[in-house]
């Protein structure tokens, strides 16, 4: 999300070296501090997380910041959907020997889906008594072949919690009541985003419906098929009455996405937020029910941060694992695996195979 740092190419042929490297760390430092002005944090990476003093995840459950655990080692599904509040789609699911590298498991779950005869399954649970800050971590793995995903995993609040997921597609939240941040494969592009739902969500022509916004909208994040990933979503809620809430995304480890107040630089296109871009951006203005052209500098501006809720006693309270599929050739056949799925306080990262 950075720019590259280019040096000037006359410092670069006619500064001594030691002047030199003081002058880069001198620029490298201001710039430092310029981020972290602007609100940004260092976020940990790689195999520095809770997992990786619980190798294969083996005892996870016992670090203070884990608030819960799914690694689908049920004698049988039957017995895997009471561990849930919520569950869709029980005839799709079967416990499968294929675990990803590393696992201190043996099974995992097979969503197995078929075009034409549903949408798919769901599992959903409340996490009480419901936080501030959570890290979901999860591996999943699609098949080759796999029809295009329309929405996948979810997570975020409702007041009260409720025991199976809320409605509310293409509604914009009140900031009271709810909100989601949804982690997809977007659709035919098959590409890593976010779908969120929160007060100030943007919307889009022709009547300025509110879907779920995006943010990342990189073509070289592609998802893999046919191999376990680990995915990693953080979100931060906001003090009520500021905009400071935050949300970032780690696949296999690299932390790909931070979005916060201050951070990255971009511009707004309805619904979406592109990070890195700037010049001309458009809004969809409610009180004039019509599209408003804005102009951003070149670079983009600043990204005002998340004012996820408007209220205190809205928290972070619910996880929704979906394969919702619905665009799927007739008889088409879609697997998806899923497995190792870990919700914390602090950041988790990748399974670990040996302690650190």
């Amino acid at each position: 999300m950075m720019g590259e740092f280019r040096k000037p190419r006359s410092a670069r042929l006619s500064v001594p070296l030691v002047a030199l490297v003081a002058w880069s760390f001198g620029i490298a430092w201001s710039f430092g501090i310029a981020m972290l002005s602007a609100g940004e944090s260092p976020l940990p990476e790689g195999p520095h997380g809770i997992a990786a003093d619980f190798p294969g995840d083996k005892g996870i459950e016992k670090d203070d910041n884990v608030v819960f655990v799914e690694q689908f080692d049920a004698r049988s599904v039957a017995q895997l959907v009471t561990r849930w509040d919520s569950a869709q789609g029980e005839k799709l699911m079967t416990l499968s020997s294929d675990v990803p590298a590393g696992s201190a498991g043996g099974t995992s779950l097979l969503i197995t889906h078929v075009g034409g005869e549903s949408d798919g399954g769901h599992l959903y649970t409340r996490l009480a008594p419901g936080y501030d800050k959570l890290h979901y971590r999860f591996y999943v793995k699609f098949a080759d072949d796999c029809a295009a995903i329309h929405h996948f995993f979810h997570v975020g609040g409702y007041n009260p919690a409720t025991p199976w997921p809320q409605g509310g597609a293409g509604e914009r939240p009140l900031g009271h009541e709810r909100f989601s941040t949804g982690v997809e494969p977007f659709g035919d592009l098959w590409q890593w985003d976010y779908y969120s739902y929160w007060q100030e969500m943007r919307g889009s022509p022709p009547r300025g419906q509110t879907w779920g916004n995006s943010f990342v909208h990189d073509p070289a994040l592609k998802v893999r098929r046919d191999t376990w990933i680990c995915a990693e979503l953080m979100m931060k809620l906001n003090d009520v009455g500021d905009s400071n809430g935050e949300m970032a995304l780690w696949i296999d480890g690299k932390l790909v996405s931070h979005l916060g107040p201050g951070f990255p630089q971009g511009k707004w296109v309805y619904d979406k937020f592109l990070p890195g871009e700037g010049c001309e951006g458009v809004r969809w203005n409610d009180s004039k029910k019509s599209p408003e052209y804005l102009q951003f500098p070149r670079e983009g501006e600043p990204f005002p941060g998340f004012a996820w809720r408007g209220d205190d006693n809205l928290k972070l309270n619910f996880l929704w694992l979906l394969c919702y599929i619905t665009d799927a050739p007739r008889d088409h056949v879609s697997k998806i695996w899923f497995d190792h799925i870990v919700v914390a306080r602090e950041y988790i990262g990748p399974i670990a195979t040996a302690a650190r």
